[in-house]
């Protein structure tokens, strides 16, 4: 029997359980920090007795969706078990470039973040254990410019992210193409 002989493996039908929890649990961890952003720094008045609970709640899950964050890169730079498809058309080519601008996205929002904080010259707390800043205190404009841009990267975030999934219920819906399904738990 010559390797042409072997009848070809199907595509698996499914992304791997791990990279599937990466895929959620990064989901649902975005939509709290939008949520818990939001609201702890925009909707909340200053002196609410519930404000700091929101602000450590939304450094503690922020650095947990960092570490969420750098475990998908490794996941994915090791060759996790994802499902490998060649780029064929358009629509290939726009989910690879969301996909993309997705982690971009979720890199920078992470890392304006740290800079928002660490500018103030204050840690960014994670469940009570500080994580110093690497530099001294910066001016207080550049604290500004790097809390309106973790402020518009979120709202830039929110809005492909909303896109993301309407294209998953798209292919649910209309195409039936079990694209959808591939990455549910």
């Amino acid at each position: 029997m010559t390797p042409s002989d072997i009848p070809a493996s199907p595509m698996p039908v499914r992304y791997s359980r791990e990279t599937r929890w990466l895929h959620w649990i990064t989901a649902l961890l975005v939509l709290e920090q939008f949520v818990v952003g939001q609201v702890g720094w925009h909707l909340m008045d200053r002196s609410a007795p519930l404000r700091p609970w929101l602000v450590a709640t939304h450094t503690s899950l922020g650095v947990l969706l960092a570490a969420v964050f750098v475990t998908r890169i490794a996941w994915g730079l090791t060759g996790g078990r994802a499902i490998r498809f060649p780029v064929v058309g358009v629509q290939d080519r726009i989910a690879r470039g969301v996909h993309l601008l997705l982690y971009v996205l979720l890199g920078g929002e992470i890392a304006l973040g740290y800079m928002a904080r660490w500018s103030t010259g204050h840690p960014v707390m994670a469940f009570g254990v500080p994580i110093n800043a690497p530099f001294a205190a910066m001016p207080h404009a550049t604290h500004v410019f790097f809390s309106r841009l973790h402020h518009w990267d979120a709202w830039l975030l929110l809005w492909v992210a909303l896109f993301h999934a309407g294209a998953g219920f798209y292919h649910l819906l209309f195409c039936r193409d079990r694209v959808f399904q591939r990455m549910l738990p």
